[in-house]
């Protein structure tokens, strides 16, 4: 407790502008007299004023938990017998407790300074109310020690069952001594000197060469952190001190492995494949894509078809990355779009695949309404067809959200991109995506889209549209519909 008290406020002298000192009995603070400082018998502490008139006692005591730990606190009387209790705490470099009670005591709590004691603080100290400190280190005690022998009973039980230890080549064995041992791992020891926590001590690794679990030293004499495959972290506190040829120490972090649920042979790789599919549940259901959704699909014909959608918008994002498309290579996301129906007579459902590129549009129902999403390539994107192309794949069509259809005239939206937005008309085989471009760009690409509308192109030649704006964008294509009739 001393080392890591020493090492955490090495600093403290220059946070604490005040100066305390003892010379023999007297309190000096900044090098001035401020009081008596008596102490008749070990840990119990009497001050007073420098005229000899007592102001109060502290009481240095303390509750021994399992693994060495230990809880110190201060049990203070004042003169008028008032009592409380408050924690040790040290905050001077220093062994000596009559020096770090009275430190605490001025610079924490202001009992005392240059010109002695203030009994008004004094006073208001004894009257503030304070946990029973005796009661919760006891109760943290008892607590501490029922852990401890729970822990100890299930080492033996673990012990007992499985006899966990190290072979002579690294090879971690178990057997209750009855059958043949059997391989689960391997343990590799490291020369892990002084409290140089950068790398391990001791590694084990399973049978699927998986590294279970590393152990680092920390500021501890016997305790040790624990870091697992499944990014878990735990303090393991050994009976004895760690030494790399001390076969002793590794099966007793192997028992101890056990008791935190790592048993080696094969589980890091089930547990693996667990986490593996969790992520991807969890990202199926964070994605837009459609999953074998109720709906149906008209081809180009006119052909209308019920059955089940399913369609990739996005790539799930498994660890929550925020990437949905890919950055480099060929788009196929949003392409491509699965239908199953139920054959009369047939068990098994029949599965066809269209393309974007071949002119159908399908519907589903989300969240109580209707949404339609229509195949199509468009004018724009210059950047994704370039990535396409630049990948040898020609497709740039995609399957674009229905937000409003008018005669002859429909807004849709990209799925993923939610700022890209698409007019398209009856009368040109591709629409216009209106993407990332300046609204000076894009208000003369559009004009010249919709050209065979003479009001509405020239509108856009003349007037500065944000063609961002979605009302902007359904009050264009209501007065093209206008326009057409």
């Amino acid at each position: 407790m001393k080392i890591y008290l020493l090492a955490a406020l090495l600093f403290s002298s220059l946070v604490w502008s005040q100066k305390i000192q003892l010379k023999k009995d007297r309190i000096l603070v900044n090098e001035k007299e401020a009081g008596i400082l008596k102490s008749p018998y070990r840990d119990h502490f009497e001050f007073y004023t420098l005229a000899n008139e007592k102001i109060f006692d502290a009481d240095l005591k303390g509750v021994t938990l399992a693994k060495d730990q230990f809880l110190y606190y201060l049990d203070m009387k004042s003169a008028d017998g008032k009592t409380t209790q408050i924690p040790y705490e040290v905050l001077i470099t220093s062994f000596k407790p009559d020096r770090i009670v009275a430190h605490q005591l001025a610079v924490k709590y202001h009992l005392f300074g240059e010109n002695g004691f203030d009994k008004n603080e004094v006073e208001k100290f004894f009257a503030t109310p304070r946990e029973n400190l005796a009661d919760k280190y006891l109760t943290a005690k008892t607590n501490s020690i029922a852990e401890d022998n729970e822990r100890k009973s299930r080492l033996d039980n673990i012990r007992s069952l499985y006899n966990p230890r190290l072979g002579s080549k690294g090879e971690i064995l178990i057997n209750n001594g009855n059958y043949p041992a059997k391989i689960i791992g391997y343990a590799k020891g490291y020369s892990c000197a002084g409290f140089n926590t950068a790398g391990s001590c001791l590694e084990v690794s399973d049978l699927d060469g998986i590294k279970v679990a590393s152990m680092y030293q920390t500021q501890g004499i016997k305790t040790y952190a624990v870091r697992t495959f499944d990014h878990n972290e735990f303090t393991f506190t050994a009976t004895r001190p760690y030494a790399q040829s001390d076969y002793a120490f590794v099966n007793e972090f192997i028992a101890n492995l056990f008791i935190q649920g790592y048993t080696l042979e094969h589980q890091a790789y089930y547990k693996n494949q667990e986490l593996q599919h969790a992520k991807v549940t969890d990202a199926v259901n964070r994605s837009i894509n459609l999953y074998d959704v109720p709906g149906y699909l008209v081809e180009k014909s006119g052909k209308k078809t019920e059955g089940t959608i399913s369609i990739w918008f996005e790539m799930l994002d498994t660890e929550r990355t925020g990437q949905k498309l890919p950055e480099g290579g060929a788009d196929f996301f949003g392409q491509r779009v699965t239908l199953k129906k139920q054959l009369p007579g047939i068990r098994s459902m029949a599965t066809k695949i269209y393309d974007a590129d071949s002119g159908v549009y399908f519907c589903v129902a989300a969240n109580g309404n209707e949404e339609c999403y229509y195949g199509l390539d468009v004018k724009g994107e210059f950047m994704k067809k370039m990535q396409n192309y630049g990948s040898l794949y020609g497709n740039n069509s995609y399957f674009y959200r229905l937000i409003a259809k008018e005669n002859k005239i429909m807004l849709l939206r990209d799925p993923v991109e939610l700022q890209k937005y698409v007019i398209k008309t009856d009368l040109q085989p591709k629409g216009q995506m209106l993407d990332n471009r300046s609204n000076d760009k894009l208000s003369e690409k559009l004009a010249d889209y919709l050209k065979d509308c003479k009001t509405v192109s020239d509108q856009l030649k003349k007037e500065s549209f944000d063609l961002k704006n979605e009302e902007n964008l359904m009050q264009i294509i209501s007065d093209y519909s206008k326009c057409k009739k």
